[in-house]
């Protein structure tokens, strides 16, 4: 089965989900794996739009645990084993095949892609990766095969140098996707110009530009004509990726969960939103940068509530208030939070904008579409 690797700080599951969408429109049977889900985890594996079925899933899972498929007992290496596993079965033609953390020790790593991509490299799980963004850099390279192509965004010039000396190393070809021209941008969408083509996405975030333009080289590299690539980027949906939904309020909903992608979340702010009353819901996890993500969002908003975005490893509240220099609405519960943070941006007629974490991000939505229902 023919396979595209991706790695990277921010981005990634954005780009598998262009690139699979790309594939698709070209008649591929597509398998993408990504993570984390949003909904349900079903959805980190599926074929062209149709996810694999819960029972599907329990059944491999068992199987792959049986007979010792994983490449070690994380839950993560357990659900790659079964994502690859029900692609062959499945017929797949080729998978997109996002890393979980890292690369190098990655349990995804354990594939010969047809082509690497990169995606931005910045600072988050330190802890695991390293403190300087050479460490970090390094660990994302360790996905790089020798002889396969290597698609990388632009990046700061520490992670530049370490990703240009190892494709060097390896003999992998680099392609660095200089940036894509925004010609028009609304609520709808962007269109841009990048390698003197027009296309378009329909999200609203700074950083979608560029990172559909990472998608178009790796598909053209995999054999994508123009028009699949016009009509999968066309197509994508990305789903608490500054997800803009229309409504009362109108709510912006965004996976951000470290310094960098917040900065991103904030251009988008200051691109559509620049005079409109903004309220924030705020959580993440323990293990992030709190600080530092919540003093780029500091001065945007006329409300602030925090809650905790997950039972176990999510950060306390309070602490997020602590850092915000008090002022905020402090709530425990999302779900509580999410209403008390909507009915205030309703009633001044602004913007509600959820960010901090995709378990955040993904909670809110199954609320709305449980009101939809």
């Amino acid at each position: 089965m023919r396979c595209a690797h991706i790695a990277g700080t921010n981005g990634k599951g954005s780009v598998a989900e262009y690139l699979s969408s790309i594939l698709t429109a070209a008649e591929q049977r597509c398998g993408c794996y990504t993570s984390p889900h949003i909904l349900s985890p079903e959805e980190r594996i599926r074929i062209g739009k149709e996810p694999i079925g819960s029972e599907e899933l329990s059944a491999l899972l068992g199987e792959v645990k049986e007979k010792g498929l994983a490449v070690n007992g994380s839950l993560f290496a357990q659900y790659t084993a079964a994502a690859l596993l029900w692609f062959e079965r499945r017929g797949a033609d080729i998978a997109v095949i996002e890393t979980g953390l890292g690369g190098r020790l990655d349990p995804t790593n354990v594939i010969i892609p047809e082509v690497t991509v990169l995606t931005p490299v910045d600072f988050d799980h330190t802890e695991l990766l390293g403190s300087t963004l050479a460490q970090i850099a390094a660990e994302k390279c360790g996905i790089i095969k020798p002889g396969v192509p290597v698609i990388s965004a632009r990046q700061k010039p520490e992670a530049r140098k370490v990703i240009t000396d190892e494709c060097a190393r390896k003999g992998s070809p680099l392609t660095v996707a200089d940036g894509a021209e925004v010609i028009s941008r609304s609520l709808n969408g962007q269109t841009f110009i990048f390698e003197g083509v027009e296309y378009r996405v329909a999200s609203i975030g700074a950083a979608q530009p560029d990172n559909a333009a990472l998608a178009v080289l790796a598909a053209k590299r995999l054999g994508a004509g123009e028009e699949s690539i016009k009509n999968g980027l066309k197509g994508a949906k990305l789903e608490c990726r500054t997800q803009y939904l229309p409504g009362s309020p109108d709510i912006l909903l965004d996976g951000a969960h470290n310094p960098a992608s917040v900065d991103m979340l904030k251009e988008t702010l200051f691109e559509y939103f620049p005079d409109e009353d903004k309220t924030l819901l705020f959580a993440c996890m323990r293990d992030k940068d709190h600080r530092a993500m919540i003093k780029s969002l500091d001065g945007l908003f006329s409300g602030v509530f925090v809650t905790r975005a997950q039972t176990q490893r999510g950060e306390a509240p309070e602490k997020l208030a602590e850092s915000f220099g008090g002022g905020c609405v402090v709530e425990e519960d999302a779900a509580a939070a999410f209403e008390k943070a909507m009915r205030r941006a309703k009633e001044r007629n602004g913007l509600l904008v959820v960010c901090g974490s995709f378990y955040l991000a993904g909670k809110v939505l199954k609320i709305l579409r449980d009101k939809a229902i």
